[in-house]
């Protein structure tokens, strides 16, 4: 008994045309699949650049913020160390300033009795 190919579904086997079809929605199926996964890769890659962007900015920003309060303790500790020179030395001038007040009366209490004591020579005059 030989049969013939009449396309008829009432073997339940595929015929070649319906296989090529099948063939073709599975390709079909597998370029759309492959296109949303391409969309999506592209989707996360400027997700990623937005992200990266942002932390940039967010670490700019913190690095921003610390440097200004490290300039800020700096100038502090500049006003501290500035103010404390300006007492020291405040201190040292009038240290120097007495030694050399006392120097001067030591000076002027060497020279002092002797201009009124009268010399040799007016002492010996008549």
């Amino acid at each position: 008994m030989s049969r013939t190919y009449d396309g008829s579904e009432t073997t339940g086997r595929a015929t070649p045309h319906e296989l090529v079809r099948n063939l073709e929605d599975s390709i079909a199926a597998r370029l759309a699949a492959a296109d949303q996964a391409r969309d999506e890769v592209a989707l996360a890659q400027v997700q990623a650049d937005h992200l990266i962007a942002e932390a940039g900015a967010q670490a700019a920003e913190a690095a921003r913020q610390r440097t200004a309060a490290i300039l800020s303790a700096a100038r502090a500790e500049a006003a501290r160390l500035t103010e404390g020179g300006v007492r020291h030395a405040a201190e040292l001038t009038e240290i120097a300033a007495r030694r050399r007040n006392q120097d001067v009366a030591t000076v002027v209490a060497a020279v002092l009795p002797q201009l009124t004591r009268p010399s040799r020579r007016e002492a010996s005059r008549p």
